[in-house]
């Protein structure tokens, strides 16, 4: 029962007209204002239903799909806290409220992690030579990335600027062959659930500490999909990315951040 009023009261927040709440993708904050308090929160919470959460949906068409997660979500969205209380001039308080998505909320929005293939050439441990494409590998065999990238980064960025890339919750990045890259796959969940698969920026990170100092900088070439949410970068930067065991300890950290705007 509580799993349709949920969905009931979402359908009738997207029912409403305009929202006024704002999604902050820097910190994966959703803020609103309203005079009214119930008003305010009831941004929030369709606000939250509106969130492109991949490519392919919104946060709203995930939780249709995945209904034994609504009853958490429902009640973690009434974890909000109020900002700041604004007094106007004609005597009312617009209130501004805050709710953070990540910790709690990511938890239960997290998609299933697939297997993912490398775009570098695999290694076998014992010899060092490239393990023959298509030949079986066994079991107690881990085959190891070549190490193609000589220089020790702290993170990586992709500069998506003029490409006219929306954000979302869990974006993938590919390569011109439409290999994956990057995305949930290749990140460790706990630090989705902590921070966010992306740091979404419209600045230069310039010595954010998710990014570092050294940072490995990668233009972007396209976006990817009706949704625009995704990424496509050349072959060789995709084996830059994969080009070294720090490089996949930064994305299975999640120190990517991706630079979008004009």
């Amino acid at each position: 029962m509580l799993k349709l009023k949920f969905f009931f009261i979402l359908f009738c927040l997207l029912a409403t007209g305009p929202t006024s709440g704002d999604m902050d993708w820097e910190t994966y904050t959703l803020k609103a204002s309203a005079t009214d308090q119930v008003t305010a929160f009831d941004l929030l919470k369709k606000e939250f239903s509106n969130l492109q959460y991949d490519q392919s949906m919104l946060v709203r068409d995930f939780l249709k799909t995945n209904t034994q997660y609504s009853d958490q979500v429902s009640s973690l969205l009434a974890e909000y806290r109020v900002l700041k209380q604004n007094y106007l001039t004609d005597g009312s308080t617009e209130y501004v409220y805050n709710l953070s998505l990540t910790n709690k909320i990511m938890l239960y929005i997290l998609p299933k992690p697939s297997p993912v293939k490398l775009v570098v050439p695999m290694l076998c441990p014992y010899c060092g030579q490239e393990w023959p494409e298509g030949k079986p590998v066994h079991p107690d065999i881990k085959l190891v990335p070549k190490q193609i990238e000589t220089a020790v980064y702290t993170g990586i960025i992709i500069d998506c600027r003029g490409l006219n890339l929306k954000p979302c919750l869990f974006p993938k990045i590919y390569n011109e062959a439409l290999d994956e890259i990057y995305s949930v796959n290749f990140a460790d969940q706990n630090f989705i659930i902590d921070q966010g698969l992306v740091l979404y920026t419209m600045q230069e990170p310039h010595n954010d500490p998710r990014i570092g100092q050294n940072p490995l900088r990668i233009r972007a070439t396209d976006v990817v999909g009706s949704s625009r949410t995704d990424i496509k970068v050349t072959v060789s930067n995709g084996q830059r990315i994969h080009g070294s065991k720090n490089n996949l300890n930064l994305l299975r950290e999640c120190r990517l951040a991706i630079i979008f705007g004009p």
